[in-house]
């Protein structure tokens, strides 16, 4: 275990002194005073801070403002604004959680306090693993949403970020008969589209409140439009470029871009959820739960593009424009363009079962939990990418300008019009079809009782049985013969889809070009032999199934005692992971496509410490130290490889012995609770990851056969050292109607190191996308029925890739969003509500060295309008 570095120990020190700091007890029984919360916004606060509060270790909270009503349209879109989390956007939508700095992989995401499968990436050959995908969860079905970022022994093991535990709705914890609904209508400006969202709950209880059930359900439709311009990726170039034309590199050393590809995505979703659930409590000692929860989402997705490619041997000579060692702009007579459509229909399945109860045994109380989850996502209608292209002879001039918001580059084509069917001949036709099955099962039990040693007053154990599972199965089919070299007439196409397509950009560039009508192209095409024909070699080295059982014992030991006369709460405990899994796939070995198998296993023992210290009855401090893992992305350890042999025997691929990242991490924190709505807390944490996962060369063994293997491994280093403040009061006391008002803020500062390494040289640098200064606003009103919300959400510009291999590292600007939100009480039962998305429209843009263009993403601003009732 290393030493905590002196950045955390002074963070350290500075909040330990603040804990010595105590009000008079005057003072404090004039700032603490009973708080009244009336608006549903602040009876959310009070609940997620109730549950804040109440915790051993280090967590924070978000909870529905009512039944069906959560703060936000998408979990991760409310989850943002907990201190130290952040999301990952996709077509202007929250679909990944990354918790203090690191990665979404390194979360766990629970449902109910279990586990979830995970529906995987179909859209495109990029995979994500473990990572929960939460644009198919509708928040309509949630209750409440736990941030546990210090971890107990009893906590499934897994995550060195976080665990995001998502709760469902329970008819007891309702007490008593409810019927809800909503009905709203959202609008997407960019894509001009209006679309129908609907939501409904009903629970019964009986008349003693020992059983209940419970049914939800929600529906939703959204039509989106991303309008995109991007490059394929800047080159380092230490030798630099000849910009003349006499041969030599005159340059010196520079970067310069790849091809420019503006690209335009229309998407359709459909999505249904359902939750339910049982509950039987028929005295104090006994509880039954069942609980179901059920997703059914269909995409539909079109893309269009087009591109400007070029090479540096054929820019003209002079032409070249370089600012600050970059590239940016020039021309040449010789270069390439492309033009396409790919299109889809995908369809995610999302199935979790759970069972499980509590009773008494003498003085133990035994509970037991049965689960079952699925995550299935392929996609159910083949996607399919129609290409034509100008290889050589298209003359043009482009420009890349500096990231200021709202730049894309400029394009002018002179011997081509991307609408003209004559001047573009056919390149092929790919199909491709991709099927992810995630499973995931478990039985767990557990004992507690309790206790009266040396301090501690219960003691838990407690054992758990997992087997997960991904099955990933890839297909790809390539038409050239009648395709390549033909020029189709005006019937093959169709007219462009949109109007103003990047309108608002600035640069000079084509905003229409052809659109390929499909049902033409492939109304033969692939026929049921091309079907029936066996499976390529690269269709069955893109195949794998990984599997994992995974056997855990934990045992620890709760306090409620006192230290030096002040309230000590705390947990110690330890767990013992063994995990067992197999890699099956293809591999080439020495052209041969062969199948291939591999096993490994490995123990983790997880210790874990936490502790709640009350310095008076609303200033507490926590402290935490826990050591923990997250096993490798599934991806990677796909045994997709490729042997050669040689004069050196070596391969290419995943790794299937890959153990998970292991770290230790420490955690301290200081909370006042001024009231049951109003907290202001500040926290610091560190995480030392030993085991990083990293793209090196290592050996792997192979029918007795040593090959030299470059793939993912572990080895590297990392480190995260951070710092939280968060603060949230309803100012009840001003005078009306100004009482009715209130604030949420957080700041989130973190700083990070790794290795990486290239061409076996470590390169020390920043973890990718890991914002150094986050921080989220949000003011709201609620009196009389009216509610009124304005939040704020920036991070600062983050690092997105590395630069190896020659490539200059990729950055994403700063970014934020504005989302507003107005709602009117009708009567008890009758809410009227207006939402606004990103209503600012800003557009994200990520950079290279010097504020370089990389690639620029609008999605425009969405509004809601709608109505709630409750009986």
């Amino acid at each position: 275990m290393k030493p905590l570095p002196f950045s955390i120990n002074l963070l350290a020190a500075t909040i330990g002194s603040l804990c010595l700091i105590c009000l008079p007890a005057s003072a404090q029984e004039g700032l603490i005073e009973e708080v009244v919360v009336q608006g549903s916004y602040s009876k959310s606060l009070q609940s997620a801070l109730e549950t804040k509060r109440n915790a051993i270790g280090v967590m924070d909270a978000i909870a529905a403002e009512d039944i069906g009503k959560f703060p936000a349209q998408n979990i991760a879109e409310a989850l943002q604004r907990v201190t130290g989390v952040a999301i990952v956007r996709d077509r202007g939508e929250g679909v990944y959680v990354r918790v203090r700095g690191l990665g979404s992989n390194f979360q766990v995401t629970s449902l109910n306090s279990r586990t979830m499968a995970v529906n995987e990436n179909v859209r495109t050959s990029g995979q994500f693993g473990r990572q929960f995908r939460f644009d198919t969860l509708p928040a309509e079905l949630v209750s409440s949403v736990e941030v546990i970022k210090s971890p107990t022994a009893d906590l499934e093991e897994g995550a060195i970020g976080g665990t995001v535990n998502i709760k469902t709705f329970k008819p007891l914890d309702l007490k008593e008969t409810k019927y809800t609904g909503s009905l709203q209508a959202s609008h997407s400006e960019l894509a001009d589209q209006t679309d129908p969202r609907l939501s409904g709950l009903a629970s019964w209880t009986n008349s003693d409140n020992t059983f209940g059930a419970l049914v939800s359900a929600a529906y939703a439709e959204r039509s989106l439009r991303q309008d995109r311009s991007l490059n394929f990726g800047w080159t380092e170039s230490k030798a630099g470029i000849d910009t003349d034309g006499n041969g030599s590199l005159d340059s010196g050393p520079i970067i310069t871009p790849g091809g420019i590809r503006p690209t335009l995505e229309l998407e359709d979703r459909e999505r249904v959820g359902i939750a339910t659930a049982l509950q039987w409590r028929p005295n104090d000692i006994a509880e039954l739960n069942f609980d179901l929860f059920y997703v059914d989402q269909n995409v539909d997705y079109d893309e269009f593009t087009y591109s400007a490619d070029y090479t540096l041997a054929k820019l003209t000579p002079g032409s070249a424009i370089i600012r600050n060692g970059a590239l940016i702009g020039g021309s040449t007579t010789d270069g390439a363009v492309q033009i396409g459509r790919e299109s889809s229909g995908i369809h995610d399945e999302n199935l979790a079962l759970g069972l499980n109860g509590s009773f008494y045994l003498g003085d133990w109380k035994v509970s037991a939990d049965l689960f079952h989850s699925t995550a299935d996502s392929e996609d159910a209608d083949p996607i399919i990418r129609t290409r034509f292209r100008r290889t050589s002879g298209v003359a043009f001039d482009f420009y890349f300008p500096k990231v200021d918001g709202d730049s894309v580059p400029s394009i002018d084509y002179k011997n081509a019009d991307l609408t003209d069917p004559s001047q573009w001949q056919g390149r092929r036709l790919e199909w491709r079809t991709i099927r992810a099955e995630d499973e995931e099962q478990a039985i767990k039990l557990d004992a507690e009782r309790e206790l009266d040693f040396l301090g501690f007053n219960k003691f838990t154990t407690g054992l758990k049985l997992r087997e997960r599972s991904r099955d990933y199965f890839r297909r790809d089919l390539v038409l050239i013969n009648g395709v390549e070299g033909v020029i189709f007439d005006e019937s093959y196409f169709e007219e462009f889809p949109v109007s103003g397509f990047l309108g608002d950009a600035k640069g000079e560039f084509p905003q229409v070009w052809l659109v390929p009508n499909e049902s033409k192209f492939w109304s033969n095409y692939p026929s049921a032999t091309d079907l029936a024909a066996p499976l390529s070699s690269g269709d069955l080295r893109n195949s794998y199934l990984i599997e994992e059982s995974i056997s855990s014992i934990y045992a620890m030991l709760d306090m409620d005692n006192s230290l030096g006369g002040l309230p000590l709460k705390g947990n110690i405990g330890v767990r013992v992971a063994q995990t067992e899994q197999s890699s099956s796939g293809h591999a080439s070995v020495s052209g041969v496509t062969t199948p291939v198998s591999f096993d490994e296993d490995y123990t983790d023992v997880l210790p874990s410490a936490n502790f709640a210290l009350n310095w008076t009855d609303d200033l507490v401090s926590r402290v935490a130290v826990a050591k923990v893992i997250t096993r490798a992305d599934l991806q990677d350890m796909a045994p997709r490889l490729t042997f050669n042999s040689g004069d050196t025997n070596t391969a290419t691929g995943g790794n299937p012995k890959l153990n998970p990242f292991e770290a230790w991490q420490y955690d301290l924190t200081l909370e006042w609770y001024l009231d049951k709505v109003t907290a202001l807390s500040a926290g610091v944490f560190y995480k030392d990851i030993d085991t990083f996962i990293q793209t090196q060369k290592s050996d792997l063994v192979f029918n007795g056969t040593t090959y030299l293997l470059s793939s993912k491994v572990n080895g590297s280093n990392a480190e995260v050292t951070g710092m939280e403040i968060a603060y949230q009061q309803v100012f009840d006391q001003l005078p009306a109607p100004f009482d009715g008002l209130g604030l949420q803020a957080n700041y989130t500062w973190t700083d990070s190191s790794a290795v990486y390494v290239d061409n076996a040289t470590s390169v020390k640098g920043e973890l990718e996308d890991v914002a150094k200064n986050s921080y989220n606003l949000t003011a709201f009103y609620e009196k009389n029925g009216l509610g009124v919300r304005l939040s704020y959400s920036w991070r600062d510009g983050v690092l997105n890739q590395i630069g190896t291999n020659s490539l200059a590292s990729e950055n994403k600007a700063a970014f934020g969003t504005l989302d507003v939100s107005a709602s009117y009480d009708l009567s008890d039962n009758l809410t009227v509500f207006v939402e606004g998305i990103n209503v600012t429209d800003q557009a994200q843009q990520d950079f290279v060295q010097g504020d370089e263009f990389r690639s620029y993403t609008d999605y425009g601003t969405t509004y809601s309008l709608g109505v709630r009732a409750s009986f």
